[in-house]
């Protein structure tokens, strides 16, 4: 049975460096795979939000072990770290590769070439997009700092590079000012913080649901 609903929306504030993106993402979409089968339910619309966590990182990206090394506290701490979110990874059905990644980059350029697929691609390349840059950088540990790596990410979902790169030069990336990811805000109205599993999440969607099914107050 086709619903006659509007979408719920769910807008999804994210940074590209953030292992929990990642994981985070991947809940989301078995949640809304399980959510959209329900006959009645609406579709989902998912709004990719950019936010940049560490804007002051250099153009040319840092030592990425040395970048956690410092900020965690040592040797034992990154890496009881990293072994939680490859744990965290499992479970949500992907993975993380620490070892392979060598630059803490800066994702200025990276959510500047997301504002503009948002602008030239459909929702699903968009989506699809979005996953070749996080899976890229987590899991083959490429830079998305480098205006070369993007461009030929880019290029394999549907981008010019030469048309994206002359839209950056007059244009700057929708940022939010969020300062926390991911963060998952479902019709406006409810919102999960952190990469919570599927049934958080569908549970989320359902009271997103119930409330927009409501009928508004008498004035």
């Amino acid at each position: 049975m086709q619903s006659t609903l509007p979408p719920l929306e769910i807008d999804v504030y994210l940074d590209l460096l953030c292992p929990w993106c990642l994981i985070g993402k991947k809940y989301l979409e078995q949640a809304r795979a399980i959510f959209t089968s329900v006959p009645g339910n609406p579709p989902v619309h998912v709004n990719w939000r950019s936010v940049q966590l560490l804007p002051d990182v250099p153009p040319e990206g840092l030592d990425f072990e040395a970048f956690y090394r410092q900020r965690l506290g040592g040797v034992m701490r990154m890496h009881d770290r990293q072994a939680q979110v490859r744990a965290a990874a499992r479970q949500a059905g992907t993975e993380v590769h620490f070892d392979r990644i060598r630059r803490l980059p800066n994702t200025r350029l990276a959510h500047g070439m997301l504002t503009y697929a948002k602008r030239q691609l459909t929702t699903e390349k968009v989506e699809a997009l979005l996953d070749a840059l996080l899976t890229g950088y987590f899991q083959q540990g490429a830079d998305l700092g480098d205006e070369v790596t993007l461009s030929t990410i880019g290029s394999r979902h549907g981008l010019d590079p030469a048309a994206w790169k002359a839209w950056m030069a007059t244009h700057t990336p929708e940022l939010e000012p969020a300062t926390s990811v991911p963060l998952f805000v479902f019709n406006r109205e409810i919102s999960l913080s952190g990469a919570q599993r599927v049934d958080v999440m569908l549970e989320a969607m359902r009271e997103a649901l119930a409330a927009a099914s409501l009928p508004a107050c008498p004035v």
